[in-house]
């Protein structure tokens, strides 16, 4: 995934430069040209592009500055939180089993370890559901125009310290 090159400064619409997981290499676009360079010297010929697909290009590198559009890693830690939940689930299950086995003709501890497997499945289930809920609504919210993706660059462009401190209130 690319990241940004430039995370304070302003999103110039002639000029993008994004850097990518390569290490040294950078993917740029220069008027409606696509270039691949590498500590600043070209790595390949530009690629002509049209203004259309140069301007649809310069929109998918200027999301993919917006922290929105990076939360690989959070979707990544939460799938590794659900599958450990339902693993609990599991592990606790089979040692019910391995407890009656041991256990018999006395199966107190295993129906009690069979409960406990129940309820962690549950609640594993019933988190992924909240977090689907979550999602759901976050979903609902989201406006689907390039408008809103204008406007949040234009949000990211002006941030506080440029701005200079805010004014003291005055009693």
């Amino acid at each position: 995934m690319p990241t940004p090159d430039n995370r304070d400064g302003p999103i110039s619409p002639s000029g993008n430069s994004l850097r990518t997981e390569i290490r040294g290499l950078d993917i740029q676009v220069e008027g409606s040209n696509l270039v691949l360079t590498s500590g600043g010297s070209d790595v390949i010929a530009p690629i002509r592009l049209t203004t259309e697909d140069a301007e649809r290009l310069r929109l998918e590198m200027a999301k993919s500055q917006l922290w929105e559009w990076n939360q690989l890693e959070e979707l990544r830690s939460r799938a590794v939180l659900r599958y450990r939940r339902y693993l609990a689930s599991w592990l606790v299950l089979c040692v019910a089993a391995f407890s009656a086995y041991i256990g018999y003709p006395s199966y107190y501890l295993s129906v009690f370890l069979c409960l406990l497997s129940m309820l962690l499945w549950w609640r594993a289930g019933f988190a992924e559901q909240k977090a689907d809920r979550e999602a759901r609504a976050e979903r609902s919210g989201f406006i689907a125009e390039w408008s809103y993706i204008r406007l949040r660059l234009e949000e990211s462009e002006t941030t506080p310290s440029e701005e200079g401190p805010p004014p003291a209130e005055s009693s």
